[in-house]
């Protein structure tokens, strides 16, 4: 039986239906004269100054509309309400969890459905494609290969093999896996939810990214992760901002409470910087957690210490997340799907809605309009002067981040030579030729890997130097470093060779143990009569300090080829990574610089061609003003009442009851 539709599904649809039309009708409008402003989110921003505010109050500015709408055109704007609406299902609400590597993504699942071992941590470390978790009531694991169009059941115990890549190589295990479904009995997902675990974002492999983005998609909701050790980067502050264009719910999460005793702060701070950068989550609740205490709980409980396990569930911070996670996304998710619909819709009026209202103040000769242009103008071409403060402090700043990440870099060298040391001290001759070389590779991949995150990182915060400076933003210009082709593979560990066949080796090391056989002669013939026995004690000597001579012997040539063939691969990495670390910065420098200098270009032009605009409606007669402003009336009459509809909807969705009480939908997905 078809469930019945959520009561405003069929008003959502008709405002999505509204607004798709009315931005379609704005694509095939004819192109507005010179100077009739964009519809860009900060084309008429400059530094110093702020965009003009509306007494009308459905009527947002471009910032207000937010990044994702700033750069959407109205045809594609009205293609994207259409595919929300397209996509809206019944059954399980999905919830992605995301965030950057080694925030414990896979750890909070596993606590989440109370299964400790279903996905191994390292997972999260190297994952190559998402993991779908669903409520199943037999367990079964099945991997979706040929991009997704054919299914191959597996062990849940095969998960890292399907679903990860190699720490050393990157590489994965198995390129043909699209993605892992997995499906267990679990009190949460019964409640009607589904979760997936994704490929953490940034860092050395950037496609990892793109694939949680298209992850995100199929999402109702958005489990956002990080851990108590920093506050929000830069570029999760970025990422949460491009990931929440279509999606309305965000649940965050501070995971590691248990390692970071400073989390309190790092939460308070957090808080700050959403209420800086990202305000529409200045508001949103924050539930730490610790999957340590959440795993010290389950072990009490099996050992029948219930007094332990409650203690430790109570600190674990899990039952407060999985109350919001039930009651907030799985018994809400038709009304997370419908307010989803209204978000994209309302994010893609706003920036029309701004531009009209622009548009209305030029046709009514707004005095304060002209003035407020040019300081615009004026500000931005003090920008373009070749002396302009910018400039010099990005080049400032990119010094400042080389010497950062040599710095970094030379540290995390001086650990991989300690680490190499401390290796080739404890282990055997037969020992060190199989696990130095395989252990020094991957300790210069956790050198690659920290580089290149903290270079990402330092890019990501040198781009909102900038546009901080000039008012102007700008995507973060990074593909990653290059990885230089004589660190892609280590040479082999070469043994060095010692001849000790022959007479002359064995003479080598009986001659130095002569003189002990003899002594143990003397002594055995002083305790004991005959011959034979002295003899054959001191033949015995001879031969057990030959050989621990000889074995002494393989261990000091095999510590010292260990640790020539370490000195060269660090010096090999000593000498390759610093020129890519300035040749990356460089490029980057430069490339924000051309990018920033085409965009002050390109605003100012906007800002010259708006006054020339103005002009002609000084030129033009009254009748025709008044006909212009009367189009334009007209049309913000339509966008006003629109985002209204949204404000409206968001609302009554917001407040809508929820199912009475705990159900399991269908699962048509």
């Amino acid at each position: 039986m078809t469930a019945a539709p959520h009561p405003l599904h069929h008003e959502v649809v008709r405002f999505a239906e509204d607004a798709a039309l009315l931005l379609e009708r704005a694509a095939a409008a004819p192109a507005a004269p010179a100077g009739t402003p964009a519809i860009q989110g900060a084309a008429a921003t400059a530094p110093g100054t702020t965009p003009a505010t509306s007494t009308s109050s459905s009527a947002p500015t471009p910032a207000q509309a937010g990044p994702e709408a700033a750069t959407a055109s109205p045809a594609g704007a009205a293609a994207a309400i259409r595919a929300e609406v397209a996509a809206a299902r019944e059954g399980a609400a999905t919830v992605v969890v995301v965030g950057e590597k080694k925030r414990g993504k896979s750890s909070l699942v596993n606590a989440l459905v109370e299964h400790r071992d279903l996905l191994p941590v390292e997972v999260d470390v190297a994952t190559g494609v998402h993991i779908l978790v669903r409520h199943a009531e037999k367990p079964h694991a099945l991997a979706y290969v040929d991009g997704g169009q054919l299914t191959r059941p597996i062990e849940l115990g095969d998960l890292t093999e399907y679903a990860a890549v190699d720490p050393v190589t990157q590489a994965p295990y198995r390129g043909d896996v699209h993605h892992v479904e997995v499906g267990i009995p679990a009190q949460l997902l019964a409640t009607g939810l589904r979760l997936i675990d994704t490929p953490g974002v940034g860092g050395l492999v950037s496609g990892h990214a793109r694939i949680t983005m298209a992850t995100l998609h199929h999402a109702d909701a958005l489990v956002f992760v990080v851990n108590g050790s920093s506050e929000l980067t830069a570029s999760e502050l970025a990422f949460l901002e491009e990931a929440t264009a279509r999606i309305a719910e965000v649940v965050f999460v501070l995971t590691q409470t248990d390692k970071y005793r400073s989390w309190p702060q790092v939460l308070e701070r957090n808080r700050e910087l959403l209420a800086r950068h990202a305000p529409r989550y200045a508001a949103a609740p924050w539930y730490p957690v610790s999957s340590r205490a959440h795993q010290d709980a389950l072990t009490a409980l099996a050992r029948g210490d219930e007094e332990r396990a409650a203690r430790h569930m109570a600190a674990d911070g899990f039952v407060p997340l999985r109350s919001a996670l039930t009651h907030r996304v799985a018994l809400r998710a038709a009304e997370l799907r419908l307010a989803n619909i209204v978000h994209v819709g309302r994010a893609g009026l706003a920036p029309l809605a701004a531009a009209e209202e622009r548009r209305l103040r030029a046709l009514a000769q707004d005095p304060t309009l002209v003035e407020d242009i040019q300081r615009q103008r004026d500000a931005l071409r003090a920008l373009q002067d070749s002396d302009a403060r910018w400039r010099g402090m990005l080049r400032t700043a990119t010094r400042e981040l080389e010497r950062r990440l040599r710095t970094g870099f030379r540290r995390n060298v001086n650990d991989l030579r300690q680490l190499a040391d401390a290796k080739i001290a404890s282990l055997s001759g037969d020992e060190l030729a199989g696990t130095l070389p395989r252990d020094l590779e991957a300790g210069i991949e956790a050198v690659w890997m920290d580089l290149d995150h903290a270079t990402r990182e330092g890019v990501a915060r040198l781009t909102a130097l900038m546009e901080r400076e000039c008012g102007i933003g700008d995507e973060e210009s990074f593909d990653g470093l290059s990885r230089p082709d004589r660190l892609a593979a280590l040479p082999p560990l070469v043994s060095s060779v010692h001849d000790a066949a022959g007479v002359l080796g064995a003479v080598e090391r009986i001659v130095p143990t002569l003189s002990t056989g003899v002594l143990t002669v003397g002594v055995t013939a002083m305790v004991a009569s005959g011959v034979l026995l002295p003899l054959a004690a001191g033949f015995g000597m001879v031969t057990l300090l030959s050989r621990r001579r000889r074995k002494r012997d393989e261990l000091v040539r095999a510590r010292g080829d260990g640790s020539r063939y370490a000195q060269r691969v660090i010096s090999e990495l000593e000498t390759e990574v610093p020129p890519e670390i300035t040749q990356a910065v460089d490029k980057v420098g430069e490339r924000l610089a051309e990018r920033l200098g085409d965009r002050i270009t390109a605003q100012r032009r906007l800002l010259e061609d708006e006054l020339a605009n103005l002009q002609r409606h000084a030129r033009a007669s009254k009748e025709q003003r008044a006909a212009e402003r009367d189009r334009a009336q007209r049309r913000m009459a339509a966008l006003s009442g629109l985002l209204r509809r949204a404000d409206d909807l968001t609302d009554r969705l917001a407040t809508a009851p929820g199912p009475a009480g705990p159900h399991v939908p269908e699962d048509r997905s």
